[in-house]
């Protein structure tokens, strides 16, 4: 009698932590829009990395124009550049990270769960929004970043006085 009520738990707590599988990754990653939200984010990189290199070119060339020939060729690196990342970063090559990720994190119990609340109103609405929240949210935390970096400087700045103050720094 003992040993059917043991093994009735052991299936129970088997049956509960079992891995999700393929078929309800891929329907969670559906529905909450993963590989719209992963286009997105190369879309961003691929702005931030255009205006990166323009910085760097232009910090570069120190006020120098580029020839024609020479713009044509930046504008073809870029292309390559994000064409490379496009391809690396796809949804079609990172699926099989997320899923593994996924199942290493969650039980099939939690996936349908998470599944049910993307498909409802508020999952949807969550969904919808939540590009709109992250940049508002980044906008915001980069208000702070001058003021931090500032107070950084000066805290590091104080810091290296003190070891000059008290003969702690060699001098070269």
């Amino acid at each position: 009698k003992h040993l059917i009520v043991a093994l009735g738990l052991f299936c129970a707590v088997t049956l509960q932590a079992a891995p999700p599988s393929d078929a309800s990754l891929d329907d969670l990653f559906t529905s909450m829009n993963l590989r719209g939200t992963l286009d997105q984010m190369l879309a961003n990189m691929d702005q931030g990395m255009k205006a990166g290199m323009q910085q760097g070119l232009q910090q570069s060339m120190q006020g120098k124009e580029l020839t024609a020939d020479q713009r044509r060729q930046f504008d073809e690196l870029q292309k390559k550049l994000m064409d490379a990342m496009r391809d690396e970063l796809s949804y079609d090559k990172l699926k099989d990270v997320y899923r593994k990720v996924y199942r290493d994190t969650f039980s099939q119990e939690e996936i349908s769960g998470l599944t049910a609340f993307f498909k409802s109103p508020a999952g949807k609405a969550y969904i919808d929004k939540l590009p709109t929240v992250m940049q508002r949210a980044g906008n915001e935390v980069q208000g702070r970043i001058g003021p931090l970096v500032q107070k950084l400087n000066g805290m590091q700045q104080q810091f290296l006085q003190q070891l000059q103050s008290n003969g702690g720094g060699s001098k070269p």
